[in-house]
């Protein structure tokens, strides 16, 4: 069926016009069938001290490439926000997903449409892409290497045929990252910034004759963001909750807040942080600081944006040329045998977010095994000999406790590695690991960029660097200034069940007891200590898909009944947006093969959407084909 699907949504956009089949054929997005990526960027909320062309609101668009340039009206529209430091690219799998699945169902006698609109962080589009489109148009990583990273520091690898790795920008690179004192005005870029682009988002949705079809999703931190969102007073007056159709929680939230309002001492030191981030005295972007140390900042995260083109253009079975940890990290156990390592490309990306590459081995970074994913495992054993000499470096606490799990067992060195040995990846599946995502999803994800947006390239006069041009329109795989003032605000927010803030610039009312009479879904691993169950006492049809299983209200039963034995025993932190659906209908939700997430949720979403939605068309937001 889906090679149907694809012919038929191939023959739709070359039926369009022969140059814009190529253009919109560029733009399909890998892994599913028939969904077309658009990169979008609208006037977002007004952060003061931005400049007019800064204040935006930026997202990733996913919608049947069916309709090519004339979207149908959307039976529902998922507005999603990403996790901690994450970018859209982590939800092309399950938007994809969603998307796909719908046109499958009928909706009055027609393909159903649902489009998801994934938001950018602000950070993201401070990113010079420039050389990145270039590297795309030529399909060649070295176009972008030669200007991000000039003539590179390179790091010598031993073992026959070995090529050295690219370890850090020579003092040539043609490309130097914006500086703090540069980007001061993002000390304001906090939850009233992003709650007002989400609002712009959802302002460019017509319901029609009363529908009510606009789901707000998040992931992680996203998820704390929703429960934020639904409670927030806007400025015309109604909740956040208000006009949407449900609430949907991917292992983040769901949430009403543990706390009262706050005291004066927690309202004093929340604005003597602020204070201090507007002042200077606080770095207003993660860079080298925050829970992701030296792989966070903007030198970092160009050289993983470069790294996805190789993914992209690379055999994924050559030796990959980028190490496997940033230079700068604190000492942590597998250092030194990540060092000599020779790996494929797909084996570096399964080892740079799988959970725990090398079974038993603890190579992987303890905010990694909270954050990442099951990918596969790396084809790797130790040397006849070698098997007891274990690396015993202590392991450095980047983050609190990671979620429970055996200690490992012998991780290993670099004295157990062939140097003359190119190790590979074993992906998920016979013979491999019983987990739910794959390391070339993964690949995928870091690799895409769709090639329609409406992004162009903007001047502007900053305090250090002069009067500079930022094209970001090929849309990176990470955020590039992380803004510490929303990782601030996102933990502080979400604390409270009624927060009101009105000084200091800070203009805030947040009230979660009015998110009542709204449908919830939740997926996540485990609920936190003493946070099981709907925590919602206005909200009557919940569901919920933990480890222990599927809990549904009778409300929710009543419209869309799950079978209680959906789980997510084999789910990580970022499975519940990256599973692979391979296996979608021979297995059940949650099992290696059957993505959890949109295996329950496109049914769910379509049952709860009342009429349709006008979303806007591509030529009225400017959206056009570059490269």
């Amino acid at each position: 069926m889906k090679r149907w699907a694809l012919a038929v949504g191939l023959a739709v956009l070359a039926s369009a016009s022969p140059s814009g089949a190529a253009d919109l054929s560029k733009s399909l997005v890998p892994g599913v069938t028939g969904v077309l990526g658009e990169y979008v960027q609208i006037a977002g909320g007004m952060a003061p001290g931005t400049p007019a062309a800064l204040n935006t609101a930026t997202f990733l668009r996913f919608r049947a490439a069916a309709d090519a340039e004339a979207p149908r009206p959307a039976n529902a529209v998922i507005v999603a926000l990403p996790g901690f430091s994450s970018t859209p690219s982590q939800w092309l799998l399950v938007a994809g997903q969603l998307v796909e699945k719908a046109q499958t169902r009928t909706c009055e006698g027609k393909p159903c449409r649902i489009e998801v609109w994934v938001l950018q962080r602000r950070g993201a589009n401070l990113a010079d892409t420039t050389a990145l489109l270039a590297a795309r148009k030529a399909r060649d990583p070295r176009v972008a290497l030669a200007y991000y990273f000039g003539t590179p520091s390179m790091a010598p690898m031993p073992g026959k045929g070995a090529p050295a790795r690219i370890v850090a920008p020579g003092p040539d690179a043609k490309w130097t990252p914006l500086t703090q004192g540069d980007l001061a005005f993002m000390a304001d870029w906090g939850f009233e910034t992003y709650a007002g682009d989400v609002a712009a988002m959802i302002g460019q949705i017509r319901t029609r004759t009363g529908g009510r079809n606009i789901f707000l999703a998040g992931h992680s931190q996203g998820g704390g963001f929703v429960s934020n969102y639904a409670g927030w007073k806007r400025p015309d007056g109604r909740r956040g909750v208000e006009g949407l159709s449900g609430l949907i929680f991917l292992d983040g939230g769901p949430s009403v807040g543990a706390e009262a309002p706050p005291s004066e001492a927690q309202l004093k030191a929340y604005l003597d942080r602020v204070a201090s981030l507007r002042s200077g005295k606080a770095k207003v972007y993660t860079d080298g600081n925050g829970l992701l140390g030296a792989i966070a900042g903007p030198v970092s995260v160009m050289g993983q944006s470069v790294t996805g083109l190789y993914y992209a253009f690379s055999d994924p079975k050559a030796e990959a040329i980028f190490p496997m940890r940033a230079a700068g990290m604190a000492p942590a156990p597998g250092d030194d045998f990540l060092g000599a390592l020779r790996v494929t490309w797909l084996a570096r990306a399964g080892v740079t977010f799988d959970t725990e590459p090398v079974p038993g081995g603890g190579v992987q970074l303890s905010f990694l095994r909270f954050l990442g994913q099951g990918l596969g495992r790396l084809d790797f054993a130790p040397l006849p000999g070698t098997e007891a000499l274990c690396d015993k470096t202590p392991e450095p606490m980047l983050m609190g406790p990671v979620r429970p799990g055996p200690a490992p067992t012998c991780t290993p060195t670099a004295a157990m590695v062939d140097r003359d040995k190119i190790y590979g990846w074993i992906e998920p599946g016979d013979g491999g690991p019983r987990e739910a995502g794959t390391a070339k999803h993964w690949v995928d994800a870091q690799a895409w960029a769709p090639s329609r947006t409406n992004l162009r390239p903007v001047a502007v006069d900053f305090r250090d660097s002069g009067r500079k041009t930022i094209d970001a329109a090929s849309m990176v795989p990470f955020n590039w200034y992380q803004s510490e003032r929303w990782d601030f605000d996102a933990g502080f927010v979400g604390r409270y069940r009624t927060l009101k803030i009105k000084q200091d610039g800070v203009d805030l009312d947040v009230d979660k007891a009015a998110i009542v009479g709204v449908p919830v879904y939740v997926a996540r691993q485990v609920a936190p200590p003493g946070q099981a169950g709907n925590p919602f006492p206005g909200v009557t049809d919940y569901t919920e898909i933990n480890r222990t299983g599927t809990q549904q209200s009778d409300a929710a039963r009543a419209i869309t009944p799950l079978d209680p034995k959906i789980n997510s025993t084999i789910y990580n932190h970022s499975d519940f947006i990256a599973a692979d659906d391979s296996k979608a209908g021979q297995v059940r939700p949650g099992e290696p093969g059957a993505a959890l997430v949109s295996d329950t949720l496109v049914d769910w979403v379509l049952k709860r959407s009342r009429g349709v939605a006008t979303t806007p068309t591509p030529a009225a937001m400017g959206v056009r084909a570059i490269f």
